[in-house]
């Protein structure tokens, strides 16, 4: 009896392993989408700003399908990060329907998800709104 169990234990052990690991790949994937989404759109604030370039609706429509990207692959490691990355591929679909205070009350600016990024990087750590600075 003992022993069927403790067998039963040792061929869940492989499928438990494997799942973990699979978890992590998950999580790399998201973290590698919501960096793409970050870096391109801070590259692009740095390009208005310098004036290398006009305001670009590819562009734009290209950051949109990179924060849709996050917010799809984040769904599962953390709901609210994957809420603030749709609400921020829906600013880039038109940022004029988006004026300062909704994208404070959102947060979307870019430097508060980068900061709810640096925490996923941690391997434990989860962002939630509350640990937000407001």
């Amino acid at each position: 009896m003992l022993s069927e169990v403790l067998d039963g234990l040792v061929k869940l052990l492989g499928p438990i392993a494997t799942l973990s690991k699979d978890r992590k790949e998950l999580k790399d994937t998201a973290l590698r989408s919501i960096s793409t989404a970050l870096d391109e759109t801070y590259l692009y604030y740095r390009d208005l700003e310098n004036n290398i370039t006009n305001r670009n609706n590819d562009r734009e429509k290209l950051l949109s399908k990179y924060w849709s990207a996050a917010a799809v692959s984040l769904r599962h490691f953390d709901s609210e990060l994957a809420i603030i990355c749709d609400y921020k591929s829906e600013f880039w679909i038109n940022p004029n329907n988006f004026d300062e205070s909704r994208i404070q009350e959102l947060g979307i600016k870019p430097g508060d998800v980068r900061e709810a990024y640096r925490k996923m990087l941690s391997p434990n750590n989860k962002f939630t709104l509350s640990s937000r600075k407001k």
